[in-house]
């Protein structure tokens, strides 16, 4: 199973990540909501411009237009945009029609039953959705789980890969797998320590997802 590690903005974290062994890295740009792991433009371009092949760039926004959204990634060079907003299917569609080769990961906040029907409408838009958890203040990274069962059902139902997420964490990690069986998961808080990436809890996240 694959794993992203999310909230990367230093070079110390990057390398963490990498050498736990990662497949994919994510950058907070773009943020309009609350997040103490967000990162501004240049400091994420150097970044992606140091990492090494076979491990995918993700750029991890709020922003809601494709006016918006186009420029950053351009200017980033990342292969995949994950959309955490409430951005219009049409405004996906631009990103799509802009840049063909980019993947789409379009994320779900999962807060009852009805977030079954919301993954769905981005099926033909999204190549995959992001299950998480939201507050008022954040879009993301609140480290709280939601109900998993939810969580599966839209894994049961959905054609595209679904990725899970919200308050993972080594210990609750194969529980987790176990309950919903994601394509991928992602983490950010639930490897930290004192805000920052922890090189054994990212690299026990990592092995167990790489188990399954």
């Amino acid at each position: 199973m694959k794993a992203k590690i999310c909230g990367i903005n230093s070079l110390k974290e990057m390398e963490t990540a990498i050498k736990a062994g990662a497949d994919a890295l994510g950058f907070l740009v773009g943020i309009t909501h609350l997040a103490e792991d967000k990162t501004d433009i240049p400091t994420a371009r150097e970044l992606i411009r140091q990492m090494p092949p076979f491990i995918s760039r993700v750029a991890v926004t709020h922003l809601e237009t494709a006016a918006d959204v186009i420029p950053l990634l351009n200017e980033l060079n990342v292969d995949t945009v994950q959309l955490h907003n409430d951005i219009p299917l049409a405004e996906i569609a631009k990103i799509r029609s802009s840049l063909p080769w980019l993947k789409i990961i379009k994320s779900v906040s999962v807060t009852g039953p009805e977030s079954i029907a919301s993954a769905r409408k981005y099926v033909g838009y999204a190549d995959a959705v992001i299950l998480d958890t939201r507050t008022n203040e954040r879009l993301g990274g609140t480290g709280l789980t939601h109900d998993w069962t939810i969580s599966r059902q839209i894994v049961k139902e959905l054609p595209i890969p679904v990725i899970l997420a919200g308050g993972l964490n080594p210990e609750n990690l194969q529980n987790a797998i176990d309950t919903v069986h994601p394509y991928a998961v992602d983490v950010n808080s639930g490897v930290e320590t004192d805000q920052k990436k922890d090189a054994h809890k990212t690299e026990a996240f990592i092995r167990i997802a790489h188990a399954n």
